[in-house]
């Protein structure tokens, strides 16, 4: 493979001769969509009516249906995961514009063949601003072993543990301690350090009461609309109705939104 992709239209041009794959579920599909709005200048779920500006979103599907019918259709059924599995079984594709991250395969050993992980390409000469979510470690309020679990947290926490034991047993340590160690990088081809400037300008996505039913909910009607086509207004409507929709069920009640 030649040069990495720069800019969109590069991406499109990669995505047409066959050599693009990327995670088509619902839920990466939804936060590529946050992505696209976040780039092209307004971040989702400011408004407590709407997801996104008309103006905006109808751009931003428009931009991700164009790159969804270059690509081999079953990337609709694929997760980052089975993404990168097929990329290191399968000669066939050499690029994944956007997908959740995983070190572990760019760690020898690992796969059949290591990948190599960086930053995104640019919309009118600005990187896109990817969707930060991530996994959270929580103790239970009906735990047995509170004292037990806050040790054990504070423990893997620790920014000597995720450097060192937490890294190399696998982990993808959350510590940017971690993220910015040379050793650390050294092992995975520069995952952290070249992945970093994404996650330092990227859209933390929403987190108001009853955001993960509108989650769980509005990725599948964006992917049937890059699959199949439609009216992205139509589309936009309904995304706000869910919006709104989750917004109430987040909320205790006899209580309404603020």
């Amino acid at each position: 493979m030649g040069d990495l992709p720069r800019s969109w239209a590069d991406l499109l041009k990669l995505a047409r001769a066959g050599r693009v794959l990327m995670p088509g579920i619902p839920v990466d599909t939804l936060m590529n969509f946050y992505m696209l709005c976040s780039t092209l200048g307004e971040d989702v779920a400011r408004s407590a009516e709407r997801v996104v500006s008309a103006q905006v979103g109808v751009q931003a599907l428009g931009m991700l249906r164009e790159l969804a019918q270059a690509l081999d259709p079953h990337f609709f059924d694929l997760n980052p995961i089975r993404v990168y599995e097929a990329m290191t079984l399968i000669d066939r594709f050499a690029y994944c514009p956007f997908a959740y991250g995983y070190n572990n395969y760019s760690r020898d050993g690992y796969a059949r063949r290591a990948l190599e992980f960086g930053d995104l390409v640019e919309i009118d000469g600005r990187r896109c601003r990817t969707t930060l979510g991530g996994a959270g470690l929580a103790i239970s309020s009906r735990s047995a072993g509170v004292e037990a679990a806050l040790d054990y947290t504070a423990f893997v926490a620790d920014p000597v543990c995720q450097r060192t034991l937490y890294f190399e047993n696998g982990g993808q340590p959350g510590h940017r301690t971690a993220w910015t160690d040379e050793r650390v990088n050294r092992a995975c081809r520069n995952f952290f350090s070249n992945t970093l400037p994404a996650l330092d300008r990227a859209f933390l996505r929403p987190r108001y009461p009853g955001y993960l039913r509108f989650q769980d909910r509005a990725g599948a009607p964006i992917r049937d609309y890059l699959r199949h086509g439609g009216d992205e207004r139509t589309l936009l409507e309904r995304l706000d109705g869910l919006y709104r929709e989750s917004q109430k069920e987040g909320q205790p009640c006899g209580h309404s939104m603020a």
